[in-house]
């Protein structure tokens, strides 16, 4: 009782020291910052539950009579050498059945000893539907490690402790046998038999596994006495209090890690709706060039970088989180032999989980590097073009498109190839014959989803014939609009009005591309009838070659404009009109500005601007004779 009373008094001052570190902030602040995830309310609950848990179980099995009245023993090995012996512990999790012998592992105190071997009898090559209780070499695993357990719970003396190994008159196999005194009384028990399958399976001679078999059978029940004393039960307390102080120190580490992870995540994503309101501006109010728009895209595919390695790091982190707090628990778990065999289930039952979950991080890691490594490989490409402006421009565009395109495909094949793996590691066996109803309902889904299919094949040709890509302005049916992101299925278009219309590849048959290479302006001017049609001509063709040499509107204008003359006479005026070959893209911003220049020479010259205009003739009506045709019917007396 007075231990118990001294392991609480030193529990209350453990919280009395960190309160007084709390309130000391200012004089160790930056311990109070790099342990603030580890000093939560709900974190130092956790940790203290988990404390008082450990520690309740130390002193009770400390101040237990039954224990203090034992010798003192030799202390046993480190952590870190029990880590080493139960590595084949963690190795069974790739143990694999013959299909000639079934396997089994003998274990005990959950500590993994040897395995053993029990040949397939016919009727167990194909085992039934019915559920069967046990397996052989499952009952002979049960028997062996009851025998064990026996031992351990009913108490020996070590110092009398011997395990003996003789040869069966009848079969010629090794016994083992355990020999040891019991309050006074000499007892000898069988163990077991081992068989030369037991020898073929560890790759040995009957003699020599049965000698290893005797060694490991006798330091496991010195090892579990030894483990049960109170000394050793108060050394394994104290490192797992280690242990969970070390598993939060890191947790705390690997929140701080987040808090900066959620921190980018967040930047990045206003980032990258700043970057898309840019590119819905640049599709409603027409681009300011190809440059900038090229200029929008490559950031819009950094950023998207820079989001798909945040997410990898973030995945990451909560892996490790998982990880160290599973991995931490099982192996106190694995400290206790009271507890021991709970670490044993939980290696048993995570099996399936565990492949599963690095099936999936891995499909995801190989998908998300993948997007990565298309990135950089169309970014060199980018880097490594040296044609003129307006090709290099395209091109990038063009390279902004196979890049979206690529990355779908990455995607499809990395997830393909995860799911074959999730298959073959549930034990479906990928035979021919799979493979062929495979592709009896894959045909069933190609006739099912015919329009799919029809859309990935056309947008397979417009991506190689180059019809249209991302950043293009194009018009497809009555929807027109800037190309604002394609894939083999669909493609999207962001209308002046804002509006985002999706259209399925397969139905695409005409499209105007507005953009592709150059653009032009055509202007239709109409001028009055009564204006000099000369003059007219020649203010407009000197507005538009006074623009063509402006610096500002230089590099934008590709050609000399080309007037055409007078293209129409109506009921408007005389139609003049002229074409401007332009950069891509700038044929709307080159069109207003010669518009605003044109009607300001037009007001200086005094030429009106053509306006309709009708006709209307009104004629007399013609004169009215008012005399009454007479009737030629005879007028009625009234008699009749």
């Amino acid at each position: 009782m007075r231990r118990s009373q001294r392991h609480f008094t030193g529990l209350r001052q453990v919280w009395v020291g960190y309160r007084n570190l709390r309130a000391s902030r200012p004089l160790s602040g930056w311990v109070y910052v790099w342990f603030r995830p580890l000093c939560s309310r709900r974190g130092w609950q956790i940790s203290l539950g988990c404390f008082s848990l450990i520690l309740s179980g130390w002193i009770g099995m400390a101040g237990n009579p039954l224990w203090a009245q034992t010798a003192p023993i030799p202390p046993l090995p480190s952590p870190l050498q029990q880590i080493e012996n139960n590595l084949p512990t963690l190795a069974n999790l790739l143990d694999i059945d013959s299909p000639d012998i079934l396997r089994g592992t003998v274990r005990l105190d959950g500590r993994r000893l040897f395995s053993i071997a029990v040949p397939v009898l016919p009727d167990q090559a194909a085992p039934n539907t019915q559920q069967t209780p046990q397996t052989p070499v499952e009952s002979r695993v049960q028997i062996i490690q009851e025998r064990l357990q026996q031992i351990v719970d009913q108490g020996f003396d070590p110092d009398t402790l011997e395990v003996m190994l003789e040869t069966d008159p009848n079969s010629r196999q090794p016994v083992i046998y355990v020999e040891y005194q019991r309050e006074g009384e000499t007892r000898r028990d069988e163990v077991m038999t081992v068989t030369s399958l037991d020898a073929d399976l560890n790759g040995s001679s009957t003699e020599e596994w049965a000698e290893t078999v005797q060694n490991r059978i006798e330091t496991a029940l010195r090892t579990a006495y030894e483990e049960r004393q109170p000394q050793s039960l108060q050394r394994q307390g104290l490192w797992s209090i280690g242990i969970l102080f070390a598993i939060g120190l890191i947790s705390g580490l690997i929140s701080r890690w987040q808090g900066q992870l959620r921190r980018d995540r967040h930047r990045l994503a206003s980032q990258s709706q700043t970057t898309a309101s840019e590119i819905s501006s640049v599709a409603t109010n027409s681009p300011e060039s190809s440059e900038s728009t090229t200029a929008l895209f490559q950031r819009r595919a950094a950023n998207q970088q820079k989001q798909r390695v945040n997410d990898i790091k973030w995945r990451l982190s909560q892996l490790s989180q998982l990880l160290i707090w599973g991995l931490g628990i099982l192996f106190i778990l694995g400290l206790f032999p009271q507890t021991r065999w709970l670490q044993t289930i939980g290696l048993q039952g995570i099996q399936v989980p565990i492949r599963l979950l690095l099936i999936v991080l891995l499909t995801y890691l190989a998908i998300r590097l993948s997007e990565i490594v298309v990135d950089r490989l169309f970014w060199a490409l980018q880097s490594s073009t040296s044609l003129a402006s307006n090709t290099s421009q395209r091109l990038m565009l063009r390279f902004t498109t196979f890049s979206q395109v690529a990355k779908s495909i990455v995607v499809l094949i990395w997830g393909t190839i995860g799911l074959l793996s999730v298959i073959s590691m549930l034990g479906v066996e990928i035979n021919p014959a799979l493979l062929t109803v495979a592709g009896i309902v894959g045909v069933g889904i190609s006739l099912a989803s015919q329009n799919v299919i029809k859309d990935i094949i056309n947008g397979f040709l417009i991506l190689l014939e180059d019809q249209y890509g991302v950043g293009d302005v194009v018009t497809i049916g009555e929807a027109s609009g800037f190309v604002e992101n394609m894939n083999l299925r669909i493609t999207q278009l962001r209308s002046t009005e804002g509006h985002l219309i999706t259209i399925p590849n397969s139905s695409i048959t005409v499209v105007q591309n507005l953009s592709k290479e150059w653009s032009r302006v055509d202007l239709r001017i109409n001028v009055a009838y009564e204006a000099d049609l000369d003059q007219a001509l020649a203010v407009t063709e000197h507005v538009a070659q006074e623009m063509s040499h402006d610096a500002t509107w230089q590099n934008v204008i590709l050609e000399t404009p080309q007037l055409l003359g007078v293209d129409n006479l109506d009921y408007a005026g005389a139609t003049i009109r002229l074409w401007i070959k332009t950069q891509p893209l700038r044929q709307w911003d080159v069109a207003r500005e010669y518009r605003r220049r044109l009607k300001l020479a037009f007001d200086r010259a005094g030429i009106p601007i053509g306006i309709p205009q009708q006709s209307l003739l009104v004629n007399s009506p013609p004169t009215l004779d008012r005399t009454l045709p007479k009737s030629n019917t005879p007028s009625n007396s009234g008699k009749s």
